[in-house]
């Protein structure tokens, strides 16, 4: 039987800026499958962002747990949550957050410069994953030399060079034309299928979702339904 990778037990985050309090989630129950690539929908506003940050350990719950991969990330101190982060969790967004003034095997090799590795080594596994993702002859240009295609897969490599067992994705198609969305979504697919690694996304985009396993909605805080996505399910079939 598949584990859940991921559960959240009636999770709070209240935020009180200049005195006006905000009750970003409000009771939030979810679990997540090892493996699943979940979406996760809502206005603008709700908490989607807000649940993100919380799953990558950016931010703490007001009340509420949060156990991924087996720890509670909540019980953690902000030096562990680092280290779990970089461990554990890739992240990939929107705006790409490609360091400029870095080539794309440059701030691909990041993450495992951080874990230790040599420079000649972290080197070496970047370029390999960027080969392997169709970057072979783009490794050294610089962001602003990339489309924006391009630039997602640089920024989607990074993401997986520690290997994580969770990648968060912050509208990761939301900068992009649709040819090219469906595009990274067809990637995501299929590092899920090879690396069995779990997905999480948030989009405003329902054909994006539908590009999942299963779609989270989310209002004023509170999930109001789930669905499970049966165009996902015939394509893995």
């Amino acid at each position: 039987m598949t584990k859940n990778i991921v559960v959240l037990k009636n999770v709070h985050k209240i935020y009180d800026p200049d005195g006006v309090r905000v009750h970003a989630l409000r009771g939030i129950d979810l679990e997540v499958k090892e493996g699943e690539m979940l979406a996760i929908m809502g206005p603008s506003g709700c908490g989607k962002s807000t649940l993100l940050n919380l799953l990558g350990g950016i931010d703490s719950p007001t009340q509420g747990n949060i156990v991924i991969n087996g720890i509670d990330i909540t019980t953690l101190s902000d030096g562990e949550k680092t280290t779990f982060r970089r461990d554990n969790i890739g992240y990939i967004f929107q705006l790409f957050n490609l360091l400029d003034f870095l080539t794309a095997i440059e701030n691909v090799a990041l993450p495992l410069l951080l874990q230790g590795y040599t420079m000649s080594a972290a080197m070496e596994e970047a370029k390999m994953l960027l080969r392997q993702l169709g970057l072979g002859d783009r490794i050294y240009h610089y962001p602003n030399q990339l489309s924006g295609g391009q630039a997602q897969r640089v920024a989607v490599a990074r993401a997986l060079m520690t290997h994580p067992a969770i990648i968060l994705g912050d509208e990761p198609t939301g900068d992009l034309d649709t040819t090219t969305s469906l595009d990274i979504m067809s990637l995501f697919r299929r590092i899920n299928r090879q690396n069995k690694q779990t997905l999480i996304i948030v989009t405003h985009s329902r054909t994006i979702a539908e590009k999942c396993d299963r779609i989270v909605h989310i209002e004023d805080g509170k999930i109001v339904r789930e669905e499970s996505v049966q165009s996902a399910k015939e394509e893995i079939a």
